[in-house]
């Protein structure tokens, strides 16, 4: 596979593929982790497959997500919302790991949706369709050139990342279900310009009041047209306008973004500090520039801190 656009901190390699009557299967590692996938029925009798985590299942046809271990095992090997923001655990493993996988399988192949994932997976590609939607609506339903620019700015502006703060345990609910916690939604084009949407945990069963982030002197409404690439300087009643789609964007979130939460397993600090990051890994590659910016093997990059190192001035130890 094109290890471009890997994810994971670890190589994924297969070993060996057995084609047994009706039930292919595959054996993989990954890192010190070994992998496995056999072909299973769907609950329609349609082919589909079931997938192993050092013998463990962690995932059957019809599940909305895999099992928590993929989660933890993302973790460990350094994927992070904020920076590897086109992606998620269920991404990673039905975009990336899958398709190498199921590489040599033969006929019937795997049915997988238009997102090249198996039904009833929820994702971030399907969070993001969501929103596009929404923004699609609004442009459609946009009054006056003030209108149209609020829409254009949201155009310009595609969902790439969704950030859970609930680090810790949450209440849980008779089902053992909890509420979604503060989360962020990052939207942009480029990483480097990118804006966010903050929403705060909702008090009781109502729903969240998102905040849109300025950034340094700017207001929220500047810092989105700056990051959409338009003309910073707001008009008359674009403030009003902008605020009344993000509601109308965020309303519209709100229930698939609850649904892909309860997928998430609780308590594992996806945020971490800059000492998190840095932790374990390894410098793959110097950019020169000012200033000079290490690249790490996740992808991480750190700049180089260009203040001389303090010397003694009359010499010795």
């Amino acid at each position: 596979m094109s290890l471009d656009a890997w994810i994971l901190g670890a190589p994924l390699k297969v070993l060996r593929q057995e084609d047994h009557p009706y039930r292919e299967t595959t054996l993989a590692t990954l890192g010190r982790h070994e992998l496995g996938m056999s072909r299973r029925q769907t609950p329609a009798a349609q082919p589909g497959c079931e997938i192993f985590l050092d013998g463990r299942s962690i995932y059957l046809p019809g599940d909305p997500a895999p099992d928590r271990a993929w989660f933890d095992l993302c973790r460990e090997l350094g994927y992070e919302p904020a920076h590897h923001w086109d992606w998620d655990p269920a991404l990673i493993l039905f975009q990336q790991v899958l398709p190498a996988l199921a590489a040599d399988w033969h006929e019937p192949p795997l049915p997988l949706d238009a997102q090249g994932l198996p039904e009833g997976v929820l994702s971030l590609a399907s969070l993001r369709q969501t929103f596009a939607e929404a923004v699609s609506e609004l442009r459609q339903d946009s009054l006056g050139p003030v209108g149209a620019k609020v829409a254009e700015t949201f155009e310009w502006l595609p969902l790439r990342a969704v950030v859970f703060h609930d680090d810790a345990q949450l209440p849980l609910d008779f089902e053992g279900a909890g509420s979604c916690g503060r989360v962020s939604l990052w939207l942009g084009i480029h990483r480097d310009r990118a804006v966010a949407l903050d929403g705060p945990a909702p008090f009781g069963s109502g729903l969240r009041r998102w905040v849109a982030g300025g950034s340094g002197d700017l207001t929220p409404a500047e810092s989105f047209l700056r990051a959409a690439g338009l003309d910073p300087e707001p008009p008359k009643g674009f403030d009003t306008a902008f605020e009344a789609a993000l509601h109308r964007l965020c309303s519209r979130l709100e229930g698939p973004l609850d649904a892909y939460r309860r997928t998430y397993p609780v308590g594992i600090p996806w945020h971490r500090d800059r000492r998190e990051r840095l932790l374990g890994r390894t410098i793959v590659d110097v950019r020169p520039g000012t200033p000079p910016m290490l690249v790490l093997d996740d992808g991480t990059e750190v700049a180089l801190e260009n203040t001389p190192v303090p010397t003694w001035e009359h010499g010795g130890i």
